[in-house]
């Protein structure tokens, strides 16, 4: 059903499937995550889901969706707010990090996604496009940098590639100590990145 059809019950009942599925993912791992204990979770029957979502996949892929966009809610505006590049980019490392600090259960269910849930036919797994994403927004604010005359001349894909595996590598580490420094290792990528991509006086 496409979302210009749907009535506002309609939405909100989406949104709170949704919202139980992220806390089943969390709590009980992909493997053990299903329909019927996300209708459990909800109050609801598995056919309700089903009506709204078609089957387990396409609920997951709207799961990671509805992560996306929460990150994204909180990234944009602060990253928009600066005044230069450099400042941008300091504010979309923070702010990605910050995420994470903020909403454990929907990355430990985004991390259980792309972790335990395959591509069909081998091919790419539910996360790839909206890895992409993040992948070309980065590019873009680097490109921002470059004509600004702020950043160094470099490859923007392949530092947008270098950012995103640092940030990304930080999830697993994250969730298996609960007291992980976050506040220290915000302040050395901000420092190392920096350092990467200033232009030299």
């Amino acid at each position: 059903m496409p979302p210009e059809s749907r009535t506002f019950i309609e939405e909100a009942r989406r949104a709170q499937i949704i919202e139980c599925a992220i806390e089943v993912l969390a709590e009980h791992g992909y493997a053990h995550t299903t329909m019927a204990r996300i209708a459990k979770q909800a109050k609801i029957s598995t056919g309700v889901i089903s009506y709204h979502f078609g089957g387990k996949d396409q609920l997951t892929q709207a799961v990671v969706a509805e992560v996306a966009k929460l990150a994204t809610d909180l990234m944009v505006p602060r990253i928009l707010a600066q005044p230069t590049a450099a400042e941008g980019l300091r504010a979309y490392i923070e702010s990605n990090l910050d995420f994470m600090r903020e909403h454990r259960k929907p990355l430990l269910a985004l991390v259980e996604i792309i972790t335990h849930m395959p591509g069909e036919a081998g091919g790419p797994g539910p996360y790839a496009g909206q890895e992409e994403v993040a992948i070309t927004d980065l590019e873009k604010l680097l490109d921002w940098g470059h004509k600004a005359g702020e950043f160094r001349e470099f490859d923007t894909r392949s530092m947008a590639i270098a950012i995103r595996g640092a940030i990304d590598a930080v999830p697993g580490r994250l969730l298996n100590n609960p007291d992980f420094d976050l506040d220290l290792l915000t302040r050395e990528l901000v420092t190392t990145f920096t350092i990467a991509t200033r232009r030299q006086s």
